[in-house]
């Protein structure tokens, strides 16, 4: 029987006190010292000048409100995180989709100082096709360094990097370029063959020739999904030689769906990774890998497909991650206003339990329409927050329904430690107190001070580069390397033991709204300062523990894993 009991408590707490809550089942999570999560503007102080140019015309053609895109990831390989920026174009006036040199991705290095420089030509990327959605970056080649996958409204596209601050467009040659409109990607090894394959969720049939205008109310808006037919995602399988086979029927994962986020994530802990899909206005999908190349759609039986009326929401972002430390990973779903956002428990049988509500996560996002979002955790105290970026896709939305707006709040929730959040935006900085229209989130440490920066994009507008000036508590950064298993070790389990508690992580690539974030996993210990050990479950069914002493522990600084290498 599963015992809900849990209990914060304070350090010193009886020994035995401890010993009884822990025999009857509760799970202990020790207080640390309250803090305010708290982030400031950096974007123009870091150098980043860029602008997401949407080309909103009087059509209101769809794509036009639905990016776009950002990244976290170290191109190359100096220790510092850079970003990847995706720009969409304009649409009006011709029939397929282009894209002017004007507006083209940028890319932006780190100098390692705060700052950053553009460098989209010397990297040579600035040959972008299609009008641009989202961007993911992973080693799909296994050759030690990350790799660049473009969403458009248009083909797709797949950079390959050379490894000498230089990106090769391999499209044609990998066989990734799914025509179809895409929004967000995952990279995951579903068959277990040390390879990355990807999952590509595409969004609607929509064609430029024979759109045509909607109207709410008397109102001209963009349209929404109901009112054109959804497309099949696209699997692809890594072949292991640069090339990829779309399996997408053999496997079993062609429904015809409305998808806007995907993830590649083992719900089940069966060692073999499955894939949610967040669509819109549709029942969401989680495909159970049946561990022989093909997939199940379990999404209604693991309570997943609908919200807990039963009903399809307009699901947007995914964010994926342990919030209440039972060794798990929980999925948390943004949705569109007069929809409450989905935070699903996931029970550690197979199966998922709606908490938005006994969260404390339902009146505040009950008005706003959420894109991207991340768990992380933010001031280090071991515990997961939330983050979620707010914008409607209809700029006139107020003409409709006075008490919504197009521009939103983003918002931010600290997690009190007892399965509950409390929305801290007031508080957190100017930032959260501005409307925007927000759409992608990226989440990774770029000035390697062990606090969690974010990034966040605008429809229309500049991005956002949140750094965190929280008080932090001590943490530790893990980096895997694989070796049997895929080289950046997405899909292994990883478990962090302090004297007094275990932290659980999975590697992931993807989630959020057409972005990605950093690939190093983040554990926050308090104001514990001592490691005691890290195990990893690889992909390859090898299991790896680190063990530490008072004097060799980790803390506060970075741990580079590689597979069955002792360290």
């Amino acid at each position: 029987m599963k015992n809900d009991c849990y209990l914060s408590l304070g350090t010193k707490t009886e020994p035995l006190l401890l010993a009884c809550l822990i025999l009857i089942g509760c799970t202990v999570i020790p207080s640390v010292a309250e803090t305010i999560p708290y982030f400031t503007d950096q974007t123009q102080q870091a150098g980043i000048h860029f602008k997401h140019t949407n080309g909103a015309s009087e059509q209101k053609y769809l794509p036009e409100t639905m990016g776009s895109g950002g990244l976290f990831f170290d191109y190359d390989n100096d220790g510092h995180l850079d970003i990847y920026l995706v720009n969409s174009g304009d649409l009006s006036g011709t029939p397929q989709p282009h894209r002017h040199p004007d507006h083209i991705n940028v890319l932006y290095r780190n100098k390692g100082d705060g700052t950053f420089v553009d460098v989209t030509a010397d990297a040579g990327l600035q040959q972008n096709r299609g009008y641009g959605m989202g961007c993911l970056a992973a080693d799909y080649d296994n050759d030690g360094d990350a790799d660049l996958y473009l969403t458009n409204y248009g083909k797709n596209q797949l950079y390959r990097n050379n490894g000498d601050g230089t990106f090769t467009d391999v499209t044609s040659h990998a066989g990734v370029g799914d025509g179809n409109w895409s929004l967000s990607a995952s990279f995951g090894d579903f068959n277990l063959d040390g390879y990355l394959d990807l999952y590509v969720a595409n969004y609607l049939d929509y064609q430029l020739e024979t759109v045509h205008a909607c109207f709410l109310e008397g109102v001209h808006i963009y349209c929404g999904p109901h009112e054109y037919p959804g497309v099949r995602d696209t699997l692809y399988r890594n072949n292991g030689d640069g090339t990829f086979t779309d399996v997408t029927a053999r496997a079993g994962v062609n429904n015809t769906g409305k998808g806007l986020g995907v993830l590649f994530t083992d719900y089940n802990d069966d060692g073999y990774p499955d894939i949610f899909v967040a669509n819109d206005a549709v029942p969401d999908f989680l495909y159970h890998n049946n561990t022989d190349g093909t997939f199940t759609d379990t999404a209604a039986t693991a309570g997943v497909a609908y919200n807990s009326e039963g009903r399809a929401t307009a699901s947007m972002g995914i964010a994926s991650g342990d919030y209440d430390n039972d060794g798990v990973s929980d999925l948390f779903i943004t949705n569109f206003s007069l929809e409450i956002n989905s935070l699903f428990h996931n029970d550690g049988d197979g199966f998922y339990t709606m908490a938005t509500f006994e969260a404390g996560l339902a009146d505040s996002s009950f008005s706003q329409l959420g894109f991207g979002t991340q768990f992380l955790d933010a001031d280090n105290d071991g515990t997961l927050d939330l983050f979620v970026a707010n914008g409607h896709v209809w700029d006139n939305v107020s003409d409709i329904t006075p008490s919504l707006s197009y521009k939103q709040r983003c918002q931010i929730f600290k997690n009190s430690g007892s399965r509950q959040f409390k929305d801290i935006s007031e508080t957190a900085g100017p930032f959260f107190k501005r409307a925007v229209v927000a759409r992608g989130v990226a989440i990774g440490d770029y000035n390697n001070d062990g606090a969690m920066d974010i990034l966040v994009t605008r429809c229309g507008e500049a991005p956002v580069l949140l750094r965190n000036d929280s008080q932090i508590h001590n943490w530790v950064k893990i980096r895997l390397v694989g070796t049997e298993s895929n080289r950046d070790g997405i899909g292994a389990k990883v478990w962090m033991h302090t004297k007094e508690t275990t932290q659980f992580r999975e590697a992931i690539c993807g989630g959020s709204y057409a972005s990605g974030s950093e690939p190093t996993l983040h554990f926050g210990i308090g104001t514990q300062d001592t490691i005691r050990s890290i195990k990893v479950k690889w992909q390859s069914g090898h299991t790896q523990t680190l063990d530490f002493s008072d004097t060799d522990s980790p803390t506060n600084r970075g741990v580079r894993i590689i597979e069955n290498h002792p360290r």
